[in-house]
């Protein structure tokens, strides 16, 4: 559990390797349900092999856009074969070209799931779009240029969309300035009938500088519907009997996605490699419970293997689950450091501080280069999520760099990904994983990693007492909360069970006051996606604006709903939420977000 474990884990990662697999995943466009991610799940599955797994498979889901499991839908079978864009500063291909980009040769210029053009291309007007200006009926027929503001409207595609526009071209999610301004990412919805095409803001401002000359658009997009959803999984065995280990890094995404994910999906295959050569050197290192890898589409492919796991004779869910997302960032470049995302704390668990406990050793380890670690509270941004639902409860944590400035652009390339940020999550990942196959620590070291833990917590809510940034209420709550946590863990620590730790998280709190508690309705993992989606217009795209605007809403939305089991009542469960995402929530904020919990109906109050 302590240096000892961690330095002979760093003795035999083969770091090369796994930066070698960083690169190569990076060559793949890797879309949800796409040639490229079934490319790419081939050769990470040869990698597995390689790497010592056993029962090394690929198993391939339709990517039809069905619903399949419990909420979740399929994705959509989407590769792009051609996506080009030419700008020309007249009426005609004749005219002086002002723009050109061509997907083959620029990641992410294309917007994923971008309508397929009639065969040949298509030449159009270019319309230009800003701010809250109407789309009015000039845009039929013709190619929107929308800038920033008008972007993050909310009703905007329905609106090029009723209008008839054929497509649009933008620079709102562009990364950086001047020089430095990278493309950034456009999803659209699955059945769009739209095309996309994101672009730098010199590319933009050349195309609207245009305009005013009869600016034209020449596009062109074909695409391929055949590919399915690929899941890659293998095993390093144990005792069948007991509950396995997972580790899951999610493998889609635009090319070249280096830290997003090919950082993760390298970094497993760094884990699988280690353990497996461990395993040969020393009978030590073989584990009780089988250690089992998953890679797939993110929340969908995580969706597909729990829902078939929990099927009779699945094979059963896992004891516990380590995510690696976004694991490889260089902290200088990218300005993120290395995060321990906790569990929700809504079942104790001793995976948050024994996970937080590795990864001080493996810094403390490789301090002769810089970086820094800290912790974060659950969140719910990538596949451990799905873990967290009370319909599934199972301990999950998270190792991430979760502020990359270069995210979801055209610049989260092979360069920005560190040697030195990939070994130390390859190996918090194998040494986390090879001590919970263990059945952990023993009780004295788990209590004094229990004890420090409790010690940080209780320091941090010091630290809001002396500040005056929090309210002193919502402060002395908190604090109250923290103590019954430190309170769960210390038990669990000594040997109780969850449920008399369980016990302990609720000891000396009053009951609901109103009566009226809330329940859950809906099946299987949470999915935020379908729930907007049965949300009526209006307050769907309130909801689409204020997430645009502040994606940390999501966390909100996401830490209410899965606290609602019937037991406590709408204020309960917000200051829940608030103590633990460890700051307050704004209550007109806060209010908007859980109506529309209950206007889905997947939330309802009794």
């Amino acid at each position: 559990m302590g240096d000892s474990l961690v330095a002979q884990l760093l003795g035999l990662l083969r770091i090369d390797d796994v930066m070698d697999q960083v690169v190569r995943v990076s060559a793949f466009d890797r879309y949800q349900g796409s040639r490229g991610l079934e490319e790419a799940a081939r050769t990470v599955a040869e990698a597995a092999v390689a790497a010592g797994l056993h029962d090394v498979g690929v198993r391939h889901f339709t990517a039809d856009g069905r619903r399949q499991w419990w909420t979740f839908r399929a994705p959509v079978s989407w590769t792009p074969l051609t996506a080009r864009l030419t700008v020309f500063a007249g009426p005609g291909p004749h005219a002086p070209e002002v723009l050109r980009v061509d997907h083959a040769e620029q990641p992410f210029t294309v917007a994923t799931y971008s309508a397929a053009t009639p065969a040949g291309g298509v030449v159009a007007r270019l319309v230009p779009v800003a701010g809250g200006d109407p789309v009015g009926p000039e845009m039929a027929g013709a190619v929107a240029l929308v800038d920033r503001h008008a972007f993050v409207r909310g009703s905007l595609l329905q609106e090029l969309t009723a209008a008839g526009a054929l497509g649009l071209v933008t620079d709102a999610p562009a990364k950086g300035t001047g020089p430095f301004a990278q493309v950034g990412r456009i999803e659209l919805p699955p059945d769009s009938v739209l095309f996309g095409f994101s672009v730098t803001p010199a590319m933009f401002h050349a195309a609207r500088a245009a305009v005013g000359r009869g600016a034209t658009a020449r596009a062109e997009v074909t695409v391929d519907r055949t590919a399915g959803m690929p899941v890659v999984s293998g095993v390093l065995p144990g005792d069948e009997t007991v509950g396995e280990i997972w580790l899951t890094a999610h493998l889609c995404h635009p090319r070249p996605g280096s830290n997003d994910n090919a950082s993760g999906v390298a970094a497993l295959l760094g884990v699988a490699a280690t353990l497996s050569h461990a395993r040969r050197a020393h009978a030590r290192y073989r584990t009780r419970r089988p250690i089992r890898f998953f890679w797939g589409a993110e929340f969908l492919g995580n969706a597909a293997v729990l829902h078939q796991r929990s099927q009779p004779g699945g094979g059963g869910l896992p004891h516990a689950l380590i995510n690696l997302d976004m694991v490889g960032e260089d902290q200088a470049l990218c300005r993120s450091p290395f995060v321990v995302e906790r569990p929700p704390e809504t079942t104790p668990t001793l995976l948050g501080p024994l996970a937080e406990h590795v990864v001080e050793q493996v810094f403390a380890a490789t301090a002769d280069h810089p970086g820094t670690w800290g912790p974060s509270p659950f969140l719910g941004f990538s596949d451990h999520a799905l873990y967290a639902d009370p319909s599934v409860d199972r301990p999950a944590v998270q190792f991430c760099h979760p502020a990359d400035r270069f995210n979801h652009s055209a610049g989260d390339s092979p360069d920005k990904v560190s040697e030195v940020e990939m070994a130390r999550s390859t190996v918090a990942g194998a040494a986390l994983a090879h001590v919970l196959a263990s059945d952990g620590p023993d009780p004295a070291t788990r209590s004094a990693v229990v004890e420090r833990w409790c010690r940080r917590e209780d320091g941090a809510v010091a630290a809001l007492r002396r500040g005056a940034d929090a309210p002193a209420g919502w402060v002395s709550g908190l604090a109250d909360h923290v103590t019954r946590q430190g309170a769960a863990l210390r038990a669990l620590a000594a040997g109780a069970s969850v449920a008399e730790a369980r016990n302990l998280c609720e000891a000396g709190r009053a009951p609901s006051p109103d009566g009226r508690r809330v329940h859950r309705r809906w099946d299987g993992p949470l999915n935020l996606r379908a729930m907007l989606g049965e949300l009526p217009p209006p307050t769907r795209t309130l909801l689409a604006s204020m997430i645009a605007e502040d994606k940390h809403h999501l966390s909100v939305l996401f830490n209410l709903a899965i606290r609602a089991g019937g037991r406590h009542d709408r204020a309960r469960l917000v200051a829940d939420t608030s103590y633990a995402l460890r700051r307050p929530l704004d209550p007109h904020t806060t209010t908007r977000l859980f109506d529309a919990l209950l206007e889905s109906g997947w939330l309802a109050e009794e």
